[in-house]
């Protein structure tokens, strides 16, 4: 049978990409959209974004004292939202992303006539570039297209939605402040139905820049921590690092390369130290474990 879907975005200061989400969302039969703002500026960018939304009954805005990362965010958001609608489905959807005529209702018909698949992903309009679900080979943390041998598929956490009666919350974890959480939700879920009709167009990378320096340790971070996340045991751990580094070398060394630039090699030290725990946006009170950051409602 088919549920009301509460819409979840994170909004980080970017109150005009938010807001034609959300307006793509409402030309869909949505019952709530939540926009939980990580932007940690004093409520300025959540006001930007009331602001442009006022008339809008479905849409409500919580702002939270710490800009979480989306991980953290997105689970925070979800728990927030199922308290107001516990039996809804989530459809959780990047601010840089809209959504196509119809692609909510073909999302959840698929979810109401599989009852064991937990979560739907669309194919998405990356900027241009068609893409469907990718795989993650285990070992080497490459990525590919189609499956290869140690390789398993992971949904794009741009678009999901997600029967959360049917997966054990919270739906990422929250080791990963950005990047790698979708690919450490696809290495535990059952089920996914993965659809052949792109549904979403995705700007990509709009929060953190292409090519920044962030989005390069960033990476460099994720694919150091799923190294760990996916390992069975401390030596596969180690194991699976030392062939994760030379590669993460030369594609730092190609890219610097490419874009003239230190930076992407600067950035693979970076992400190590990030990896190693030293993460200067994870304060004491946003670690994971029992993040005691507020969140506000705005009226």
């Amino acid at each position: 049978m088919m549920r009301p879907v509460t819409a979840v975005l994170i909004n980080f200061r970017d109150a005009q990409r938010t807001c034609k989400c959300v307006k793509s969302i409402l030309r869909e039969q949505v019952d709530q959209v939540l926009v939980w703002d990580n932007s940690e500026d004093a409520g300025r960018s959540a006001a930007a974004v009331r602001e442009a939304l006022q008339g809008e009954p479905l849409v409500q805005i919580e702002v939270c004292s710490k800009n979480l990362g989306f991980a953290a965010g997105a689970n925070r958001a979800i728990e927030s939202a199922r308290r107001d609608r516990p039996d809804n489905w989530i459809l959780l959807i990047n601010n840089d992303a809209t959504l196509r005529e119809g692609a909510l209702g073909k999302m959840a018909e698929v979810l109401a006539d599989h009852q064991q698949t937990q979560l739907v992903s669309p194919r998405i309009n990356h900027a241009g570039i068609d893409s469907g679900p990718l795989f993650y080979h285990r070992w080497t943390g490459l990525q590919f297209r189609r499956p290869r041998p140690g390789s398993f598929a992971f949904p794009t956490g741009c678009c999901l939605l997600v029967a959360p009666e049917r997966i054990a919350l919270p739906l990422f974890d929250e080791v990963f402040f950005m990047y790698g959480e979708d690919v450490a939700l696809g290495a535990r879920l059952q089920s996914v139905a993965h659809l052949p009709e792109v549904l979403v167009d995705h700007e990509g990378s709009a929060s953190s820049g292409l090519g920044s320096r962030f989005y390069e340790e960033r990476l460099v971070a994720a694919h150091c921590m799923l190294a760990r996340a996916l390992a069975r045991n401390a030596i596969e751990h180690w194991a699976m690092l030392l062939v994760r580094l030379p590669l993460l070398l030369a594609r730092a060394t190609l890219r610097s390369l490419r874009f003239r630039s230190l930076l992407p090699l600067r950035a693979l030290y970076g992400g190590m130290l990030i990896a190693a725990g030293k993460d200067p946006l994870r304060s004491p009170v946003c670690a994971a474990s029992g993040t005691p950051a507020t969140s506000q409602r705005l009226p």
